[in-house]
């Protein structure tokens, strides 16, 4: 009787302890299911800002309230000046400079110079709204400030700068997301309207395509714009 009893119970215990197992295990691979797309577009992300061309050649286009300028242009970035220059070459008009100084993004933000910069300055502060045209121009210098610093934190070992939905540059936070083949990065800025920054034509190494416009409305969104067609990188 005692033997039996004591078969019993060992065999109650080998059941529970198989069940216990399986629930461990399906856990584990609930997890793993939950969490491995989050991972896998958090790798993502890394891989597409830190191969981002920041040096090369490609084609742009910036559209300014009813004015399209298309242009050719070199870039160049220099991590130990932290500045991103871009010489641009406009038909009929010739070489222009802009250059993006990105390393006070985290503090004061991203400083804009060179007569490309002032034209686009100039074109957007000669209109009747020129206080909202120049905060778009403010959000994109200071965005893709923001975006330089994190391909050049994300490149490092151990970068904890993003998490699964946004980056933390400073004290502010960019949202991203990858979706349809886009990547993209949303800044708001004080007032709470959002610049997008929209990288397309994705590859392993990094995008081909990126459009910068704001996400107020389509009114908004088609007075300014800006599109960089990436060619070749170095």
């Amino acid at each position: 009787m005692q033997s039996r009893i004591g078969k019993t119970g060992r065999t109650k215990r080998i059941k529970w302890l198989r069940k216990a197992s399986l629930a461990c295990v399906s856990l584990i691979l609930l997890s793993c299911a939950h969490n491995g797309p989050k991972v896998e577009a958090l790798s993502e992300l890394r891989n597409q800002l830190t191969n981002l061309c920041l040096s090369g050649e490609g084609r742009g286009r910036i559209k300014i309230l009813s004015s399209t300028t298309l242009f050719s242009y070199e870039s160049v970035s220099s991590t130990e000046e932290k500045v991103w220059k871009m010489a641009v070459d406009i038909p009929l008009h010739g070489s222009e400079l802009l250059s993006l100084y990105w390393g006070d993004v985290e503090r004061s933000g991203a400083k804009l110079k060179g007569n490309f910069a002032r034209r686009i300055y100039t074109s957007l502060r000669n209109h009747q709204d020129s206080k909202d045209n120049l905060s778009h121009l403010k959000s994109f210098a200071n965005g893709l400030g923001e975006i330089i610093y994190l391909s050049e934190s994300l490149s490092q070992v151990g970068s904890k700068t993003c998490s699964k939905s946004k980056c933390r540059v400073g004290t502010r936070d960019l949202l991203w997301s990858i979706r349809n083949e886009h990547l993209f990065i949303d800044r708001a800025n004080d007032q709470g309207n959002i610049m997008r920054f929209d990288f397309s034509s994705l590859t392993s190494n990094g995008p081909k395509r990126l459009s910068i416009y704001p996400l107020d409305n389509k009114q908004s969104k088609d007075s300014f714009k800006v599109e960089l067609f990436f060619n070749r990188c170095e």
